[in-house]
C-alpha cells in the first residue's frame, strides 16, 4: 500500500462498482418541488411531545394513510363522499378523473414522494379525504342541511376530535385541491367569490379553536395571498403583513409579569391576533388565548411548519417572549386576576407546564427577533426606580377607598399635630 498526500490508496480495490453506484444515486437526485409545503415534524420537536403532532382519530392525506388505529373513521368518510357526490350531482367516474388530473400537483406539495402508495391508491385517498373535508365544511356552514342520521355533528366530542386532527401539520391536504373542488358544491355563500366563500366556511369551522379574529379582518388579510393548507391559513391569520424594521437584540433579559407588576405595569387583554402584543404608557396588552388542552398542539404545529418553511419566525418569537413573560404560577395568576386570559386547565401549574413545552421548540435568533421593541420597552420601564416606587406606594396606601381615607386622616392628624407643636413653641404664622 502506498501513501500519497495523506490519502491511503489500495491499488487492488475495485472502484468501478462504487463509481457506478454513486453515479446512479446522483442521477436519481431531484430538487424539492417549489410547491412543497407539507412536512413531517422534525424529530427534534416530536421527541418533546409526540401526541401534539400525531392524529388520534382521523387520517387526512398520505402521511398517516392506512395507519392502524385511524381506520374507524373510514366508513364515515365514505358516507360523506356519497353525500358530496349527491350534492354536486357528478358521477363517481367524473370525480375520479377530476382528481386523477391533479395527482402529480397534489404529490408535489409533500416533502416525501410516497412511492409505496400506487397511483390508484393515492387518487382514491385524495378524492375521499378532499370530499370528506369539503362536505364537513359545508354542513358546518349550513347546519340546516344536517340530517338526524349524521354521525359527526350529532356527536360533539367526535366533531371536536376530528377538528383537532385536521389542524395538525402532518394531516393536511393542499388548499389548492379544496379550491378546485369547492365550486362543485355550489354552496350559497352571499356576496362571495369561490375563493372568499371557501375562506369563509374554513373560518367558521376553525374560528374558536384557531383563535381567529373578526371575519372581515381575516378576509382582508387573506386578500389574494396563496393559502397552502389549513396550518398555513392559521399562521397567516396571526402574523403581521410587514416585519418590523430593526430586530437585532442585545440582551435576553425580559422582565416577567411579576416584575412588571411590581414596577406598576397594568395588564389588559387585547382583541387582536396572537402576535398583537403592545406596550404603551405603562400598559401591556396581551392577546393571550383561552388556554385549552388543544392550545399547545395548535401553536406547536404552526411552529413546526414555520421552522420548516419560512425565514420569518413570528410564531417562534411569540412562543419565546410568552415563555419569558410567564414563567411562574404567580405570573399566570396575575394575568388571570387582570382578566387577560382564561384557562380551562385545572390549575396554573398546568398552564406553566404547557407554556414551557411550547418554548422547547423555539429558537432565538439575535439578529431577527420580532419583539425587539417590546422587550426593550419593558426592560427600560422596569429599570426606572421611580416606577417601582410609585407602584409600591399605590398598592400599599392607595389600593382601596378605605386605605385612601385612612391615609388622608393620618395626614390630617399629622399636620394638625405639627401646627399645634409649632404654636406651643411660639412660632407665628402671620
Amino acid at each position: 500500500m502506498e501513501r500519497r498526500n495523506n490519502v491511503f490508496l489500495n491499488p487492488g480495490q475495485p472502484s468501478n462498482e462504487l463509481v457506478t453506484s454513486l453515479t446512479r444515486k446522483l442521477q436519481n437526485l431531484s430538487s424539492q418541488p417549489s410547491e412543497c409545503c407539507i412536512y413531517r415534524v422534525p424529530e427534534r420537536l416530536r421527541h418533546a411531545n409526540e401526541k401534539a403532532y400525531t392524529p388520534q382519530f382521523i387520517s387526512i392525506g398520505p402521511f398517516h394513510y392506512g395507519k392502524e388505529g385511524l381506520q374507524a373513521m373510514e366508513e364515515d368518510k365514505m358516507l360523506y363522499l356519497q353525500s358530496f357526490l349527491q350534492r354536486t350531482k357528478i358521477s363517481l367516474e367524473h370525480y375520479i378523473e377530476f382528481v386523477r388530473k391533479r395527482e402529480q400537483k397534489v404529490r408535489s406539495h409533500y416533502a416525501e414522494t410516497f412511492d409505496g402508495i400506487s397511483s390508484n391508491q393515492f387518487v382514491e385517498m385524495i378524492l375521499v379525504d378532499a370530499a370528506f373535508v369539503v362536505e364537513l365544511l359545508c354542513r358546518n356552514y349550513c347546519r340546516k342541511e344536517i340530517d338526524k342520521n349524521d354521525r359527526i355533528f350529532h356527536k360533539p366530542l367526535k366533531l371536536l376530535e376530528i377538528r383537532h386532527d385536521m389542524m395538525l401539520l402532518e394531516n393536511q391536504l393542499p388548499f389548492c385541491i379544496f379550491e378546485d373542488i369547492f365550486p362543485l358544491t355550489k354552496l350559497n355563500v352571499p356576496q362571495s367569490s369561490d375563493k372568499s366563500a371557501l375562506i369563509k366556511v374554513t373560518y367558521k369551522f376553525f374560528k374558536a379553536k384557531a383563535y381567529l379574529g373578526e371575519e372581515k379582518k381575516i378576509l382582508e388579510k387573506m386578500g389574494n395571498s396563496e393559502i397552502k393548507h389549513f396550518v398555513d391559513f392559521f399562521r397567516k391569520c396571526h402574523v403581521p403583513t410587514q416585519p418590523p424594521r430593526e430586530r437585532k437584540i442585545q440582551t435576553l433579559t425580559i422582565p416577567n409579569v411579576t416584575k412588571l407588576y411590581n414596577a406598576g405595569v397594568r395588564f389588559q387583554r387585547s382583541t387582536g391576533s396572537l402576535l398583537d402584543i403592545n406596550f404603551s404608557q405603562g400598559t401591556l396588552e396581551i392577546p393571550l388565548p383561552r388556554i385549552r388542552t388543544s392550545t399547545e398542539s395548535f401553536i406547536l404545529n404552526m411552529l413546526a411548519f414555520e421552522q420548516r418553511h419560512f425565514l420569518e419566525y413570528y410564531i417562534n418569537d411569540y412562543v419565546f417572549i410568552i415563555n419569558r413573560l410567564i414563567n411562574s404560577t404567580e405570573d399566570a395568576e396575575l394575568l388571570v386576576q387582570s382578566g387577560v386570559f382564561e384557562s380551562k386547565l385545572t390549575d396554573t401549574h398546568k398552564v406553566i407546564a404547557s407554556i414551557n413545552n411550547l418554548a422547547r421548540g423555539s429558537i432565538l435568533r439575535h439578529k431577527h427577533f420580532n419583539f425587539k421593541d417590546l422587550s426593550d420597552g419593558l426592560r427600560d420601564y422596569c429599570s426606572k426606580p421611580w416606577n417601582t416606587w410609585m407602584a409600591t406606594l399605590k398598592r400599599n396606601y392607595f389600593s382601596s377607598p378605605l386605605t385612601i381615607f385612612a391615609v388622608g386622616v393620618a395626614t390630617a392628624v399629622f399636620l394638625l399635630t405639627l401646627i399645634q407643636t409649632l404654636c406651643s413653641c411660639g412660632v407665628s404664622f402671620k
